[in-house]
């Protein structure tokens, strides 16, 4: 699921924005890794975890993460309902949820996402910086390989 969710991601939905994405980038300081974390300037970091299903690994997930990032959401497949405890707990803590159906290549559901409180910043800044290098070499080895392709 979540290799189909980072494709709709990249294709049809960021690349019509400026944003610095990542996928599965590890984050040693919280013993995880994302799945999914955009940098956007003025909002900062934005984690997004992809699940099958509901249960409570992803809250530990979320919670983990919620850490450093500035925001937070959950990414879950359409279902014929989404558990309201679920709901219940992503509003307790302020994390989003996106709901999206693979069938019509749609959102469904959104639940917005507060900001993150006590945001540990060291680790916040040190994920960042990651991700510029990682970004970085991600866009050599693309540019390497357009180069090579003439």
């Amino acid at each position: 699921m979540q290799r189909r969710f980072i494709k709709w991601l990249q294709s049809d939905y960021l690349s019509t924005y400026d944003l610095e994405f990542i996928d599965e980038f590890p984050i040693p300081e919280v013993k995880r890794i994302a799945d999914f974390i955009v940098w956007k300037p003025i909002n900062g970091l934005i984690n997004i975890e992809a699940k099958g299903n509901v249960n409570g690994i992803l809250c530990e997930q979320l919670k983990d993460h919620a850490r450093y990032c500035d925001y937070s959401f959950a990414f879950i497949p359409d279902y014929a309902w989404t558990p309201s405890w679920f709901k219940q707990k992503l509003t307790e803590y302020g994390w989003g949820l996106i709901v999206f159906n693979f069938a019509t290549k749609g959102i469904t559901e959104v639940l917005e996402a507060h900001k993150n409180k006590d945001i540990d910043m060291f680790i916040n800044k040190s994920v960042r910086q990651r991700m510029k290098i990682e970004i970085i070499k991600r866009r050599a080895i693309n540019d390497t390989q357009q180069i090579l392709d003439l």
